[in-house]
């Protein structure tokens, strides 16, 4: 297992590498050489490699932060768990997502582990991963890399100083063999003193949190409890389920209790996240979508009632009525129908029908018409048919005439017209309702306004011979 997974772009492999060898002369060991072996694929190698690593190391330089593999690498570790060092190689931003993170600049590095922001960058990584511990057959030749790495940067910074130093040194021991009673006194009078400088490792940290859940697409009122699992610097995960503060960023879509026992609200998409200490998961996704409700297949709409009308049923020889057909539907809708008619007549010897449905008066006497569609059958329309009244000329007398003045008419406007026409209409649409004492007022109004107009007097007449005609079938009216 590395400690340290090493992310960068291929154009900075170079650096890459150099910051490796620095890194593995301290004690870690670092996985950043892509090679495959024989018999591994890539992304097998690469998800390995990322599971088993301790901490990420992330070189940002102008390709990095373009690369979309640099930055789904960097996304994984941090869905994982796992602590990032993002290390700047250049003068650039890091991407959306990873400027919060406090970056080590390495941009000016001399590539000696001697320079000051080296030697912080490592102080930096020994809190994350703790100090490196000797590994028999590794580590010691890395550290004695880094001993004699670090002796030599030493030595060309204070050379002046140990050469002084070097100088007192030699006095000193050349008076020292000078004197051997003293020598001998001081060894056998000085105690042995023995430094122990074996440190005991530093504590495991906790590094991240990571929530996982059974699935993260939920229905209202459904509940999943999430589980959460520990990151430690040492490369440890554990679950812990004491001491976490969980927390909704949508309590109405859904909510969360201390146990981590997420409920569902409403539709919509909700981030929960885990808080332990001061250290906060990254958040997890949950969409609640909405029920959605069953819906009954829709019954067709179907004709179920035919219902035929005329405005005058008594009609003398030689009249025309038209015949109107409504048919009724199963949502209870009406419309009117003129196709695909066919018309019964009990009598044809007394009327007859065209085939647009207007019936012509023959004979005296009755006749019911029908009309069907389909296997519908309309209820009989009953028809009384009279005889047409003879004129008879009246005796001409010879009558003295008179020289009348002439009479002025009252002049009838456009609005007069108007109103006339209004009350026509209306006189209309009540007799064919059967309304006549209602039709024969509206045309009293209109004889008020022009007591000449022919269309109100005609009106008049069809209205009352209607009206006549119903009281003969024994309709009681009032006309």
């Amino acid at each position: 297992m590395a400690d340290i997974f090493l992310s960068y772009a291929n154009e900075d492999r170079k650096s890459a590498a150099q910051l490796a060898r620095m890194l593995e002369s301290v004690g870690w060991r670092v996985w950043w050489d892509r090679r495959i072996p024989a018999g591994r694929t890539w992304r097998s190698m690469l998800e390995d490699a990322l599971r088993e690593m301790r901490c990420m190391v992330v070189l940002w330089s102008h390709s990095s932060v373009n690369s979309p593999w640099v930055t789904e690498e960097a996304e994984e570790a941090r869905r994982l768990g796992k602590a990032i060092v993002p290390v700047l190689i250049e003068a650039v931003e890091p991407p959306i997502g990873f400027r919060t993170i406090q970056a080590a600049d390495l941009a000016r590095w001399d590539g000696t582990a001697g320079d000051p922001a080296a030697r912080m960058f490592i102080v930096d990584l020994k809190a994350v991963l703790g100090t490196p511990l000797a590994r028999p057959g590794h580590s010691g030749s890395n550290l004695e890399t880094h001993r004699r790495f670090t002796l030599a940067q030493t030595l060309s910074d204070y050379w002046p100083k140990i050469a002084l130093a070097t100088g007192l040194t030699a006095v000193l021991f050349a008076g020292w063999q000078l004197w051997p009673d003293a020598r001998r006194k001081s060894a056998t009078s000085s105690p042995r003193i023995v430094e122990d400088n074996v440190k005991p490792p530093p504590a495991a940290s906790l590094v991240g949190l990571t929530i996982s859940g059974e699935r993260h697409e939920l229905k209202p009122s459904d509940t999943l409890k999430l589980k959460v699992t520990a990151n430690y610097s040492d490369g440890k995960q554990e679950d812990i389920r004491d001491g976490i503060e969980w927390s909704s960023s949508a309590s109405r879509v859904a909510t969360i209790t201390k146990e981590g026992a997420v409920t569902a609200h409403a539709a919509g998409t909700a981030e929960i996240t885990a808080k332990t200490g001061a250290v906060l998961s990254s958040g997890w996704k949950l969409n609640v979508t909405a029920v959605k409700p069953a819906t009954s297949p829709v019954a067709p709409v179907k004709l179920v009632d035919l219902n035929i009308s005329a405005a005058n049923r008594v009609l003398f020889t030689r009249d025309r009525s038209p015949i109107r057909v409504r048919g009724r539907y199963s949502d209870d809708t009406e419309m009117t129908i003129s196709d695909g008619l066919q018309w019964q007549l009990s009598d044809p010897l007394v009327a007859s029908l065209n085939a647009d449905g207007e019936l012509l008066a023959l004979r005296p006497g009755k006749v019911e018409v029908v009309a069907r569609l389909g296997d519908l059958r309309s209820a009989p329309l009953t028809f009384l048919i009279k005889e047409s009244p003879k004129t008879v000329p009246a005796e001409v007398k010879p009558t003295k005439t008179y020289e009348l003045p002439p009479v002025k008419l009252p002049t009838v406007t456009e609005r007069t017209k108007a109103r006339i026409a209004a009350s026509i209409s209306r006189a209309e649409s009540f007799r064919e309702q059967g309304k006549y004492a209602a039709a024969l007022a509206e045309l009293e109004k209109a004889k008020a306004i022009d007591n000449s107009n022919e269309e109100i007097r005609k009106e008049i007449e069809q209205t009352r011979r209607a009206c006549n005609a119903e009281r003969a079938l024994g309709n009681k009216l009032d006309c």
